[in-house]
């Protein structure tokens, strides 16, 4: 039937009629008590989609429709690549629907969807670039959520957990009036900001997901405020917190992740230290202590000098710690002050401020006396 309907002597009008007719007996066979195998309506749509032509307005809507049961079928298969390649293949050119952009946005999202449970974050990301030329015409909170959603799953598996825990926040704001998908979502984004690396940017989001009144009933609610206060993480803390992550990979980075932070506090808290002794406050030996820190000052995530002769670190500087003390110092009392890192900090940074101002005016000075040295003799006489 399907080669009879793409003959040319056959008008499109009237085959495009009958291939509709053949796409919907297929994905209804069962309501019409028709014995065809999952198979045989497998290779029916295939076969369907492979044959007739791409090409002309009659023929676009019927291939759209049976690519959207053929995913359906492979779905259910657990072929979730081959579903999303399926789908991902729709074209869209010569479509007449009045809500064209909100259709092709929802099959990018199906198939953005597929590829992420399949794994492939590579074609995911793909189908994003094409997902996020829409995203700026779609009205629809839904959409709008579950994209943000979906992105934040591309980041997740890229390791990009900042990000992703930024997306998972948003996509919360989306679900005020519905607390359980909001927790959901914002428990995810409290595990994303707790596995990123350590740093100013991550204690902002985890500063930022504190303030979410339900983050204080979740079971991750512990550890995001530890690690938001600047208090070291113990080894129990750690794995009542990894019996939530269930991924190899992940409780791996988390270790990781921990030793960090507490290198972030200890530097806060110390000026200078042997790497044995930071070992013994990490749980590692001092060779893992000594490379933690190598790579959080090679990637200007902390500023330090190492002294491998003598097997030390020196904490240089103060540490770009404003971005979240400037959140936690609004919510401290009289009575309770800020601890006494956050101090010492903000007054460092206020002595270097002066002491830039007071180059500036020096430098200023002097190519003053060196472009303009008569100007300069007559305000030195009038200041005698």
């Amino acid at each position: 039937m399907v080669d009879a309907c793409v003959v040319e002597n056959v008008a499109q009008t009237i085959s495009s009629v009958v291939l509709s007719e053949i796409v919907n007996l297929l994905s209804e066979a069962s309501q019409w008590d028709i014995r065809l195998t999952r198979d045989a309506c497998r290779e029916s749509l295939n076969y369907l989609v492979n044959k007739v032509p791409q090409r002309g307005l009659a023929y676009e809507e019927v291939i759209s429709n049976a690519r959207a049961k053929l995913c359906n079928i492979l779905t259910d298969e657990n072929r979730l690549e081959e579903a999303a390649e399926v789908l991902y293949a729709t074209r869209f050119e010569n479509s007449q629907r009045t809500d064209l952009d909100q259709y092709r946005f929802s099959v990018y999202l199906h198939a953005m969807d597929l590829f992420l449970r399949a794994g492939n974050w590579e074609r995911a990301e793909q189908v994003h670039i094409r997902a996020s030329a829409l995203d700026k015409q779609i009205n629809d909170v839904e959409a709008r959520c579950k994209y943000n959603i979906l992105m934040a799953q591309l980041h997740e598996l890229k390791g990009k957990y900042i990000e992703a825990a930024t997306r998972y926040h948003g996509a919360a704001q989306f679900y005020l009036n519905r607390p359980n998908e909001q927790r959901e979502l914002l428990q995810k984004a409290i595990a994303c900001a707790v596995l990123a690396s350590a740093g100013p940017q991550k204690m902002r989001v985890m500063a930022n997901l504190q303030r979410e009144k339900l983050a204080s009933t979740l079971p991750s609610y512990e550890m995001l405020k530890k690690m938001v206060l600047k208090r070291l993480v113990t080894h129990e803390e750690l794995e009542v917190f990894n019996r939530n992550v269930r991924d190899g990979r992940k409780a791996d980075s988390l270790r990781t992740v921990v030793c960090e932070h507490n290198v972030f506090v200890l530097s806060s808290l110390y000026s200078n230290i042997r790497f044995d002794n930071l070992g013994n406050r990490l749980g590692v030996n001092s060779e893992d202590a000594e490379q933690i820190c190598a790579q959080m000052i090679a990637e200007g995530r902390m500023k330090g000098r190492i002294d491998q002769i003598e097997a030390m670190i020196t904490f240089e500087g103060a540490r770009d710690v404003q971005e979240v003390s400037a959140g936690i110092l609004k919510k401290q009392t009289k009575s309770q002050p800020p601890p006494m890192h956050f101090r010492e900090t903000i007054a460092a940074n206020w002595d270097e401020r002066i002491v830039n101002l007071c180059t500036t005016v020096e430098s200023a000075v002097d190519l003053l006396i060196e472009r303009q040295p008569r100007y300069t003799q007559m305000l030195f006489r009038r200041e005698e």
